[in-house]
């Protein structure tokens, strides 16, 4: 969350304009501005943690909801017109899990590859029409789960201009929220073709594959800013 500004007070300005007015001596004037600058310190330290108590809360109201993901299309035109002109893959690891999501493609692709040797683990141009319709199915490779960090690298074309385009996933297992990952990619300019690489660190503590294959799920929604362009849930399969 972006940190609130500091706002001057009445109190401030008093200062201000006496030091304009009256001559003080070096200890007391330093003393005055360090005291000054304290409280201000202060106020941005309690605005800090009162933004991280909302994310937090906010992130244990989440991992509380039961739930296995949500499939939802845009309700207002601009998302609307922007999901049927996206075409993309995309890819996630989060801790014991990859989720292959794909939009619409005839030329796109997505690759992972192991972050420490650059090895190609996977790559796919598959895609399906009934994603924003009914949960998806990803079969992925085990080999995958070994590695300290996966590099993905999604390639996409828009039709339409996205001022801030981002994704948020949230991870299931058992209907329960395990993790959230947020993503962003930032200006997408109109009738272009682009690639999206990132590192994704593995967790500390890694799940067997036999034990959570088809039992995972993954939430993706796509947005512009705060605006839903689309969200598709699809189902972890290791082989």
């Amino acid at each position: 969350m972006e940190r609130k500004g500091y706002k001057h007070t009445d109190d401030d300005e008093s200062y201000e304009k006496a030091s304009e007015d009256k001559d003080y001596d070096g200890d007391h004037d330093a003393e005055s501005k360090s005291v000054t600058s304290s409280g201000q310190d202060d106020e941005l330290d309690a605005l800090d943690k009162m933004d991280d108590l909302e994310v937090e809360q906010e992130w244990n109201a989440i991992r509380h909801l039961p739930s296995g993901g949500r499939i939802q299309k845009a309700t207002d035109p601009r998302g609307k017109c922007i999901a049927e002109g996206l075409k993309m893959y995309a890819a996630v690891v989060v801790v014991v899990v990859v989720l292959v999501i794909s939009l619409q493609c005839d030329r796109n692709f997505m690759n992972m590859r192991c972050g420490d040797t650059g090895r190609l683990l996977w790559q796919s141009q598959k895609w399906g029409h009934d994603m924003f319709e009914r949960e998806q199915k990803a079969v992925v490779p085990k080999s995958i789960l070994d590695c300290g960090s996966v590099s993905r690298e999604i390639n996409f074309s828009s039709l339409h201009e996205i001022t801030d385009f981002r994704l948020e996933q949230r991870v299931f297992l058992h209907g329960k929220c395990l993790e959230e990952w947020l993503f962003t990619f930032g200006y997408v300019i109109p009738d272009s073709t682009n690639s999206w690489q990132q590192m994704i660190e593995a967790a500390e503590t890694m799940l067997p594959a036999d034990a959570i294959s088809g039992k995972i799920t993954i939430e993706t929604g796509f947005y512009d800013g705060d605006a839903l362009i689309a969200k598709t849930v699809y189902r972890i399969f290791y082989e």
